[in-house]
């Protein structure tokens, strides 16, 4: 069903499908497509499946595994695709596959867990063959969204006066007054899109964070909450789950008492949903970044228009990231290195300029700004329903302290029980879990004596939210391996004084063992 939309004086309607804004949480799956062609090489489209679903009370450590186990059958049993997090608070998937194969493995999960009638399944038909997934690969995480509000610290969900609307709604308020629309996903992605309400209407506010760690510490801002005190509360994310928790964490915070907004709400399904209600864009502006093969999604009848965004070499207007550019900016420990994606442009990645510049900086380090860094203190009713038991372990035996427990969030992690004879293509891949990219450096430690590896090094991540996935798997009961040894993994920011990588260090594909 389509029509158009009345929106505010002097602002032409725009057609909206209002099908497409609806949950198809306990209802039947949309129907199978019937007009799909084979591409050039004889391939069909396939169909991609976004989801995501928390728990509350928490998976038991035995369910958990049950879980894990369970998805991972039923994605090989339909020959279903893709990546997915799966945590004791849930699970959150990005798959694609066959038109039915994508729904019979939906369809799977609410047989096997009552639970998953509540999800949302966004279900996107006809994506091109090329632009599958070509491995299931399942993690088992600490968090759905690395807040750093795991387990007893996360603000409940089903508890939260937070609302969802649906998209047309959610278009809606933001042509009105005294409310604020706050992006809560990354800086990176809200450079090359974001919501932009009509004049008199909604505040846009940009948290600037590179890392989703960064949002309590900045939501708990005093400049922040001045922004936020009585008004209507907005928050949008790419697909709905991490405005899941962000959307509970402020309600959390009126609990506390020191904080009063006139309400907050997110949009049902985030921007996926509200761009295919709105083909011509609606208030969006540009693309929204992905984390699947599409890469970024646009409005399918938008009109083209000039980027907001611009290369980090030569500052032409620009809006793709192609190359796994990262900035080189440096931050105060114990993060390290900046490390988020940076836009690079066509022309500039085939002259090699990025290549031959020292340093790229992402615009956040190019004005110097840095996040707020003070926690903030909540009340009661956060998920005190079930105790957490971390997962494969009993909770009442004694447990040895792990070196470095008590070290902040780093891009910098220690790693230890290397085998002596490994690589550097090795660690890349047991650290990155199949993302090589994933890592930057590593920094083989030697014996002060004999100049020989021992078995540890320094790696440096890309960002403290993927050292945050990398730390969390290796505290698990399955860990992280690497040639049938355990490894030891834990944050390790260089200390202010310190001087890291040391001057003069190349990393080599293999350790020092003559």
């Amino acid at each position: 069903m389509s029509g158009t939309v009345e929106n505010p004086a002097g602002v032409p309607s725009q057609r909206v499908v209002t099908e497409a804004s609806r949950s198809v949480a306990h209802k039947a799956l949309p129907p199978m497509p019937t007009d799909l062609r084979p591409d050039a090489d004889g391939h069909l489209p396939v169909t991609l499946v976004l989801f995501y679903q928390y728990v509350e009370p928490p998976w038991t450590a035995q369910e958990h595994k049950a879980a894990l186990k369970f998805a991972t059958t039923l994605a090989k049993q339909h020959d279903v695709c893709g990546r997915g997090r799966c945590a004791s608070e849930g699970l959150n998937c990005s798959l694609t596959g066959p038109p039915a194969s994508v729904r019979a493995f939906c369809n799977g999960l609410r047989e096997w867990n009552p639970l998953f009638e509540e999800t949302d399944f966004k279900l996107t038909d006809g994506v091109p063959y090329a632009h599958r997934f070509k491995a299931f690969t399942l993690r088992k995480t600490d968090e759905l969204v690395a807040y750093g509000l795991a387990h007893e610290k996360a603000p409940t969900i089903k508890n939260s006066r937070a609302e969802h609307l649906e998209a047309i709604d959610y278009h809606k308020m933001m042509e009105q007054k005294n409310t604020v629309i706050i992006d809560v996903r990354n800086a990176y992605e809200s450079a090359i899109g974001h919501f932009a309400p009509p004049p008199g209407g909604a505040e846009l506010i940009d948290p600037k964070m590179r890392n989703s760690h960064e949002f309590p510490k900045w939501l708990n801002a005093p400049e922040t909450r001045a922004k936020l005190e009585g008004k209507k509360v907005m928050m949008y994310c790419t697909g709905g789950i991490r405005c899941e928790r962000a959307t509970a964490l402020l309600d959390q915070l009126e609990h506390a008492g020191d904080l009063k907004t006139d309400g907050v709400v997110m949009v049902r399904g985030g921007i996926e949903r509200y761009l295919k209600t709105y083909p011509e864009g609606g208030y969006w502006r540009g693309k929204n970044y992905l984390f699947d093969r599409r890469l970024e999604q646009v409005a399918e009848l938008a009109k083209p228009a000039q980027a907001e965004s611009w290369c980090s070499v030569c500052g032409v207007a620009w809006d793709t990231y192609r190359g796994q550019y990262k900035c080189g900016g440096k931050l105060p420990p114990p993060v390290g290195m900046c490390g988020v994606p940076v836009l690079v442009c066509n022309d500039c990645i085939a002259a090699g300029r990025p290549e031959a510049q020292p340093k790229l900086l992402c615009p956040l380090c190019t004005e110097g700004y840095l996040a707020p860094q003070a926690l903030p203190s909540l009340g009661g009713g956060l998920q005190a329903d079930r105790p957490h038991v971390p997962s494969g372990r009993d909770a009442d035996a004694p447990r040895k302290r792990r070196k470095g427990a008590d070290a902040p969030p780093s891009c910098r992690l220690f790693v230890g029980s290397l085998p002596l004879a490994t690589d550097a293509a090795a660690v890349r891949r047991a650290l990155g879990f199949g993302m090589p990219a994933r890592v930057e450096l590593i920094h083989w430690l030697q014996d002060r004596e004999t100049k020989l590896f021992y078995g540890s090094a320094f790696v440096r991540m890309d960002s403290v939210e993927h050292a945050t996935e990398a730390v969390a798997a290796a505290a698990t009961a399955q860990g992280v391996a690497l040639k049938g040894r355990t490894l030891r993994v834990s944050f390790s920011p260089p200390k202010e004084e310190q001087q890291w990588p040391p001057d003069g260090y190349a990393e080599t594909e293999r350790p020092p063992l003559c």
